[in-house]
């Protein structure tokens, strides 16, 4: 199956992915520099409680997903990689390097590509100091479409964002004495005004089902695979176009996870 690609001509920007299958769910890869006591199943489940700690020996920590089919985009959410410094992030099939990342925050990742079948998919982490011991909790892959003309204009960038808030206190004199941080979630409205009736009608349907079952990936900027968010709890409307039955509006609204 090939990348379906959306139609829109009233966004702004360019590039904007979104994943619509996940492949690697259920599957149990193999690890290097395996950690003590942990699951190696963890690595695929979307739940963000369940993680997997890798060891202390120097050298790369790589997680092998063997041979998969109909692959179009890997992502990483929940890693712990840049947390010393920095690191780089690599994915191969088999030997041959598809694509990869230096990262100094723990931005979630997703690498796109046409698809292809891996021999064997492997995601590897380069950490700075390279004995550093790393976290990661989800790994998916799968299909996902491309909305050429990108997201519209005052989408909020969540992948530049923070989960967090400031409250200080004041003194008399109105300076400041004491902050209080608090964790929050960060939301996101996606709008595609212009779209094809067809888009409307079978690829974006799929990625409907898909999203009610599992959470997503979009990543904002093609060559920015750290520009990229884990979605969940969607909501979906669809409504005709004002002007021609061949269009129809799309909205879709989700909770944010970006790993900062």
């Amino acid at each position: 199956m090939t990348i379906i690609t959306s139609t829109s001509t009233a966004a702004t920007g360019a590039g904007l992915s979104i994943s619509t299958t996940n492949v690697l769910i259920d599957q149990v890869p193999t690890v290097t520099d395996a950690g003590i006591g942990e699951v190696n199943s963890n690595i695929s489940d979307p739940d963000h409680s369940l993680n997997y700690t890798c060891g202390t020996n120097v050298g790369d920590f790589s997680v092998s997903y063997g041979a998969q089919t109909n692959i179009s985009y890997v992502a990483i959410s929940g890693h712990t990689a840049a947390t010393p410094t920095q690191a780089t992030v690599k994915l191969y099939n088999g030997a041959t390097l598809i694509d990869s990342v230096v990262i100094q925050r723990n931005n979630n990742i997703m690498f796109t590509f046409p698809a292809q079948t891996f021999q064997d998919l492997i995601v590897t982490f380069i950490t700075v100091p390279n004995n550093f011991q790393m976290t990661v909790s989800y790994i998916a892959a799968g299909e996902h479409i491309t909305i050429l003309t990108g997201e519209q204009s005052g989408y909020s960038r969540n992948w530049l964002n923070r989960h967090i808030t400031q409250r200080t206190t004041t003194n008399l004199q109105v300076s400041p004495v004491s902050s209080l941080t608090q964790k929050k979630t960060l939301k996101g409205t996606l709008t595609l005004p212009n779209e094809m009736a067809s888009f409307a009608e079978d690829a974006w349907q799929t990625f409907i089902d898909f999203a009610f079952d599992q959470p997503f990936f979009i990543k904002e900027v093609t060559s920015k695979p750290e520009s990229t968010y884990i979605c969940f709890n969607p909501k979906f409307d669809t409504n005709a176009h004002s002007q021609t039955r061949s269009l129809d509006v799309l909205k879709l609204k989700f909770t944010v996870f970006n790993g900062l």
